[in-house]
């Protein structure tokens, strides 16, 4: 199985296991996640965005309109999710982003822009 599909698992397990949203936007949140994932997969691939050390993408390169709109679509998102997982774990969204870049640092395909806890860019 490749490393983009490994982390859209992981996700949506994330996406899954917060049991304190309801079943419809978690699978709302989950299928629209699904959809972008190409278009987050090819920027990512082009190097056009990187995954922060805050769980979300940031832009690092030229993006048309549709693919900005997809970074901030994913972004929310992101958030959505993690603000569930916080709110089941008694935490913030927060540390549950940091804790998911961490995931993503760890497990990002070759090629990823990723952004280390300092703040330093590598790509892996």
């Amino acid at each position: 199985m490749n490393r983009p599909l490994h982390l859209l698992l992981a996700l949506a397990v994330l996406v899954c296991s917060a049991a304190s949203a309801s079943a419809e936007s978690e699978a709302a949140i989950k299928a629209r996640m699904l959809k972008r994932l190409p278009t987050i997969v090819a920027l990512a691939q082009r190097g056009a965005v990187g995954e922060n050390n805050r769980g979300t993408l940031t832009p690092r390169g030229a993006m048309s309109g549709a693919e900005s709109a997809a970074v901030r679509a994913e972004n929310a998102d992101r958030q959505a999710v993690y603000a569930i997982i916080a709110k089941k774990a008694g935490t913030s969204a927060s540390v549950v982003g940091k804790q998911r870049a961490k995931q993503i640092r760890a497990s990002a395909p070759k090629g990823t822009w990723v952004q280390n806890p300092d703040g330093s860019w590598k790509k892996v």
